[in-house]
């Protein structure tokens, strides 16, 4: 088996674990918001977390894959990005000169690597804009000017997908001869117009309804999502991440390249360091609840400056091992009643399972709260919500036309958290939902979120209505 066989070997059995991991419909947050996003076509938008970039292939995408569910084929998406990370972590090391050993070595812990693996189940971008990083990389090895313009392309649409993906970019682009420079330029500039653009203008979020906030997007995220308080923590976790998704037979792996005085075939191997650190500091200061996909960057970085050096044979062993410590955190953490790992809890999620199990072939939880929830609600509702259950309600609402006469607030709890008194701030969200006599539901019911004790004090009571709660105030019939 040729060198390019052996890299589409690993390409193949990565998008069979891949796809048979991908989630069958709808998935909270994040993944509801991009579904939306693309069935909408947001596009451009210079807001860091649209990801227009992601909307754009999403887009072609679903024009490929017409026959099947939006939300299914978009995570089916993600699922093929994750193949081309694998095996083109393969072919790109071989190509830079690396040994058979380190290239198995490296396709096999980016295979089961738990950020990837977990974000090549969803729809999320990154996947796809590793995958863009690595389709770049390669077509800069072979050194034309359409191969150096068409990685140009995918270097500037990767960014697009994800700002993050900078990262590992530019110690590439670095790295060729200055003379290429104008080429690769010109292809990212044409590659990344689905975000530059939005300076220009851009459409309302469909989301939100927001129109479009440029710089100030940029400065919220930034105030929003950094905090140099959360280093010690933050630094716990990155480290965490990344060995827990090189594990043990990885890390060895790592150890026995360097025992042998293996010299990295990175074309820039200082400055990938550098950049790669910088990352490291960034997300150590970053909201804990993204860093578990986050760390993806940080790991296809690492193993394309040293792969780890394994046999085959130690590549299967490898496989099994991950994918059982994976099952064993998940099933450890509800034995010891630490299923809900201390974050945002959903209903009939089960955040143990969801967040340390990578496939999400069984999680239907988004789309059974969505079903529940517009079944039991009374006509002409008013749903407040915070963005994780709004996302996957909005996306409802468009994908299979569920409850038309009903009004999702999908970020209403966002909103009133930002401000200085979030139950006031949500008792006039309520008394304003409330003309025309029409009811007011919340989405869930999460105390951190919802303030329902503060509200009750303000005279609200509350009623199930499926997993939500409808509001009532003072004397209002029952």
């Amino acid at each position: 088996m040729t060198r390019a066989q052996q890299s589409g070997f690993w390409g193949g059995a990565a998008l069979a674990v891949f796809a048979v991991s991908a989630a069958p419909g709808m998935v909270w947050a994040d993944s509801a918001k991009l579904t939306l996003y693309a069935l909408h076509f947001y596009v451009p938008s210079f807001n860091p977390g649209d990801h227009a970039g992601w909307t754009v292939l999403a887009r072609g995408w679903l024009a490929l894959t017409w026959f099947l569910p939006a939300a299914y084929a978009l995570n089916l998406l993600s699922a093929v990005a994750g193949a081309v990370v694998v095996g083109g972590v393969h072919r790109l090391l071989s190509r830079w000169g690396e040994s058979q050993a380190a290239a198995h070595g490296a396709a096999a812990v980016v295979l089961v690597s738990h950020p990837l693996w977990w974000a090549a189940a969803v729809a999320e971008s990154y996947a796809p804009a590793l995958a863009l990083v690595v389709a770049g990389a390669l077509l800069l090895t072979r050194g034309t000017a359409r191969s150096r313009f068409s990685a140009g392309l995918c270097f500037g649409l990767a960014v697009a997908a994800h700002a993050f993906a900078a990262v590992l970019i530019v110690p590439l682009v670095a790295a060729s001869h200055r003379r290429s420079w104008p080429v690769l330029v010109a292809g990212a500039a044409l590659g990344a117009a689905p975000l530059w653009l939005g300076v220009f203008g851009a459409p309302a979020d469909p989301l939100t309804g927001f129109g479009p906030r440029g710089g100030a997007a940029w400065r919220w995220h930034v105030s929003a999502f950094l905090n140099p308080r959360r280093i010690v923590l933050g630094a716990m976790l990155v480290a965490a991440g990344v060995v827990g998704a090189l594990g043990p037979v990885g890390l060895w792996g790592v150890v026995r390249r360097a025992r042998e005085g293996g010299v990295s075939r990175h074309p820039s191997p200082r400055l990938a360091v550098a950049a790669l650190c910088a990352l490291a500091a960034v997300l150590t200061m970053y909201s804990p609840f993204r860093l578990h996909l986050m760390v993806a960057f940080l790991v296809v970085g690492a193993v394309l400056l040293a792969p780890p050096v394994l046999t085959l044979r130690w590549c299967l062993v490898h496989l099994a091992l991950q994918a059982a410590l994976y099952g064993g955190a998940a099933a450890s953490a509800s034995l010891w009643g630490r299923e809900d790992l201390g974050v945002r809890q959903l209903p009939g999620r089960h955040n143990a399972r969801y967040f340390l199990w990578p496939p999400k072939s069984g999680e239907a939880s988004a789309e059974r709260y969505a079903g529940e929830l517009f079944a039991a609600l009374p006509a002409g509702a008013v749903v407040l919500a915070d963005f994780n259950p709004g996302a996957v309600l909005r996306l409802a609402q468009v994908v299979h036309g569920a409850r038309p006469d009903v009004d999702v607030i999908p970020t209403a709890i966002d909103d009133a958290l930002a401000t200085p008194d979030a139950a006031a701030t949500l008792s006039g969200r309520i008394a304003d939902s409330r003309g025309g006599g029409r009811e007011v539901v919340l989405a869930d019911g999460w105390p951190p979120y919802y303030r329902l004790e503060e509200l009750r004090a303000m005279g609200y009571a509350f009623s199930a209505c499926g997993p939500g709660l409808l509001v009532r105030y003072g004397a209002d019939p029952q």
